[in-house]
């Protein structure tokens, strides 16, 4: 096109232009379109962050809003110091002695917007004393700062239906006794999730609950600027070479309440992991590969109960897996999973002073029997608070064990607590290892193993508590772990003469 086609076909296109504009002018009942939310013509650029702009961003000075009410928000706190000691670290003498002491400290912003809109954020500071951002055996937890978001969600009740709530963004999962999720608060960095997790409550005894968490996330990698898009490579964190491995938990369960029971059915896919993906046998040592697909059904049932004066409870919890692990990347053959894990517990609350509780529990989980077949057996426990499970002192995870446990609790006053506990353990599957508190191998076993005997250990604990609404707190407890005969002949690298692992250690901690 010439310039004098150009300026032709100008002046023959304005006065079209300017008579549809006058013509809307002249219709507003037409052009006069509001949004809800500003009641402001939509006709006008829209707005950048694709939302309506009730806060305008700031040139200079910084915006302020009408919406804020002070009296709406909310702050929560809690700080915890704890020194903690470890000796003979895995049964030699002599050896592996730790101590350290780890911190963190948390704030809590909670903003009601309306009766059914909430905003969350808590920033959280962790770290070991004398630990550097940087520096060899670091924060806790691969954790690589010190200042993050432990929670930053939305939550919305009432969501397009009554009786439905929605959380959107950074949060924690717990579950009942946290066997397959926790907050995991005993770590120095705890667990949270980044997903949507929504609940519907069906009647008064029984609600829906469903979610989707991202729990890795392999298109960011390497990626430090805004927005996503570039797959994971060889030379990242977890060695992986595509894009396609990302991490997601999805979740249905139904609380309910039935003949004075608490019962909860769950379903759980677990796609991708948060670990490589497996390349050789010895990687099933690691938890959650990226490139399984495990399915895990069952549930939990509680039950609490006066009896002759005294209260009796009850719990029973247990899940079985199946589903796959992708091809093997050396020999190139796929893995079926196969794996189940049980518990059952019972005490008595005696009605005399101190009230003292006795009581008992049971555990057992599947291990791998053969590692060179085509089918793996290892439990998955997801993402528990294991401290609070088998044993104090971390030795033991939800994955091929036996573990049988006996204990006493009692209040020696209204504001103190004092538990004594014994806890024996066993391999499931000898030729499988003995899998720590991370789920990860704490010792491997060797090829030939007969050997099943892991050891006992021993728990003593007490907790003060002070102040009127108990936000201050001092606990001080210890362990010991006699090892069996699995350390002496049946582990890959043997110790001759094992000695007791011992552990200690003291907290203080305030919450408001």
């Amino acid at each position: 096109m010439n310039p004098l086609q150009f300026f032709t076909r100008t002046a023959k296109t304005v006065p079209a232009v300017a008579v549809l504009c006058v013509a809307m002018t002249a219709m507003p009942a037409v052009a006069e379109k509001t949004t809800p939310a500003t009641d402001k013509n939509t006709a006008v650029p829209a707005v950048p962050r694709a939302i309506p702009d009730l806060i305008p961003y700031h040139k200079f000075d910084p915006p302020t809003s009408k919406l804020f009410d002070a009296s709406k928000l909310t702050i929560s706190g809690d700080i915890r110091v704890r020194p903690e000691f470890r000796n003979n670290i895995g049964f030699s003498a002599g050896q592996n002695n730790t101590f350290f002491v780890q911190q963190w400290t948390r704030l809590g912003f909670h903003y009601a917007v309306s009766p059914d809109v909430t905003f969350f954020f808590q920033p959280q500071y962790s770290k070991n004393w004398g630990s550097g951002r940087n520096s060899a055996g670091g924060d806790p937890n691969s954790s690589d700062g010190t200042l993050f978001a432990r929670q930053a969600f939305m939550l919305v009740r009432n969501f397009l239906a009554p009786d439905l709530t929605i959380k959107a963004g950074r949060q924690m999962v717990v579950w009942g006794n946290h066997r397959m999720f926790g907050h995991f608060d005993w770590n120095n960095v705890g667990w949270s999730f980044d997903g949507v997790t929504a609940n519907y409550k069906l009647n008064a005894s029984t609600n829906l609950q469903v979610g989707w968490l991202r729990v890795d996330e392999t298109n960011c990698s390497g990626v430090t600027s805004g927005g996503c898009g570039r797959p994971g490579t060889a030379t990242d964190q977890f060695t992986r070479t595509d894009g396609n491995a990302d991490g997601d938990v999805i979740f249905v369960r139904a609380p309910m309440k039935i003949m004075g029971m608490v019962v909860e059915p769950t379903y759980i896919w677990h796609n991708g992991g948060t670990h490589r993906r497996i390349s050789d046998t010895a990687d099933l040592v690691l938890p959650r590969p990226s490139n399984q697909s495990r399915h895990t059904l069952g549930g939990r049932v509680v039950k609490k109960m006066p009896l002759a004066g005294a209260r009796v409870d009850a719990t029973l919890e247990g899940y079985y897996q199946l589903g796959d692990i992708g091809a093997n990347e050396t020999t190139g053959r796929d893995m079926d999973i196969e794996a189940h894990a049980f518990h059952f517990d019972a005490g008595v609350t005696l009605p005399v002073p101190m009230q003292p509780r006795l009581g008992g529990e049971i555990n057992f989980a599947s291990g791998d029997e053969n590692p060179a077949d085509d089918t793996w057996g290892g439990f998955d426990q997801l993402y528990p608070t294991n401290h609070i499970h088998f044993g104090y002192m971390d030795r033991m995870s939800w994955k091929n064990m036996k573990h049988y446990s006996v204990g006493l609790q009692v209040r020696p006053t209204k504001a103190s607590h004092f538990e004594v506990s014994g806890h024996w353990f066993a391999l499931n599957e000898e030729r499988d290892h003995w899998y720590g508190a991370a789920q990860t191998a704490f010792m491997r076993s060797a090829t030939n193993n007969t050997e099943d005997d892991l050891g006992q250990e021993i728990d003593v604990v007490y907790t003060k508590f002070f102040t009127p609404g108990n936000h201050v707190g001092w606990q001080i407890g210890g362990g010991v772990f006699f090892p069996g005969d699995f350390v002496e002949t049946g582990a890959a690298n043997t110790i001759a003469d094992p000695s007791s692992e011992t552990w200690g250690y003291t907290q203080l901690w305030i919450n408001f």
